[in-house]
């Protein structure tokens, strides 16, 4: 995937004004330069957006999944960094997430709340863990469709590694297409060859003009095909 540029192949800008930038960053692009991942990143491709603009790089202030997709909030200067940054550890940053899943959450809407720590036998997954890092997550019931699949509206609380697919899975209800946490068994048919979860939403505070905005990443083409087929 190229990171010279940001295009409508790679990564697309939903929002951009003199103090903060917000990309819909697709499946399976890696978001920032990592020893297995050198180049070809996100952040790679944001910078030399950026450099072709004559502008310091953005600066990433949370991360996503390689093959999650959806918007991502890079601060162009370092008082909306600051100002972010308050609003990401003071909880008041709400991020919207959009999965499908694999039976039906009971009770339909709640939240999960469920400690996490690292696999100590895979270092790749987290596990839950009463003596873990407190994880919680809101979820909402939005659609039951067809083959026991649920479409789902999630808000994560807490921000731990892989939180939203190990909670899911630890209820009996893994993400589609999550082979880490889910395996094979659970595909269907018709999945994408990722797991089928979108960062659908961003809501803050702007650090300037102290507006509310809610920044919409849309559903991308391969869980909304999934979505289309399963629709009764």
């Amino acid at each position: 995937m190229p990171s010279e540029t940001l295009t409508a192949s790679s990564v697309s800008i939903i929002y951009e004004d003199s103090d903060l930038l917000v990309v819909d960053k697709p499946a399976g692009l890696v978001i920032h330069p990592a020893y297995k991942h050198p180049s070809g990143t996100l952040f790679d491709a944001v910078s030399a957006y950026a450099r072709e603009r004559g502008e310091a790089k953005p600066c990433l202030l949370h991360r996503l999944d390689k093959d999650t997709s959806g918007a991502i909030l890079l601060a162009k200067t370092e008082h909306a960094r600051r100002h972010l940054v308050r609003q990401f550890e003071q909880r008041t940053l709400r991020k919207t997430y959009l999965a499908l899943i694999c039976g039906a959450l009971r009770p339909a809407s709640g939240e999960i709340d469920a400690p996490l720590s690292r696999n100590p036998l895979d270092r790749r997954k987290m596990q839950i863990d009463p003596q873990g890092a407190p994880a919680h997550t809101e979820y909402q019931t939005l659609n039951v469709l067809a083959s026991g699949v649920t479409l789902i509206e999630l808000h994560p609380i807490t921000g731990r590694m892989h939180q939203l697919r190990i909670h899911l899975a630890a209820q009996g209800t893994p993400i589609v297409g999550d082979l880490l946490y889910a395996g094979p068994d659970r595909w269907t048919p018709l999945s994408p060859p990722r797991h089928c979860l979108h960062a659908h939403r961003l809501t803050f505070q702007h650090p300037t003009t102290g507006n509310q905005m809610s920044v919409l990443a849309p559903l991308p083409d391969d869980m909304q095909a999934l979505l289309n087929a399963l629709t009764p």
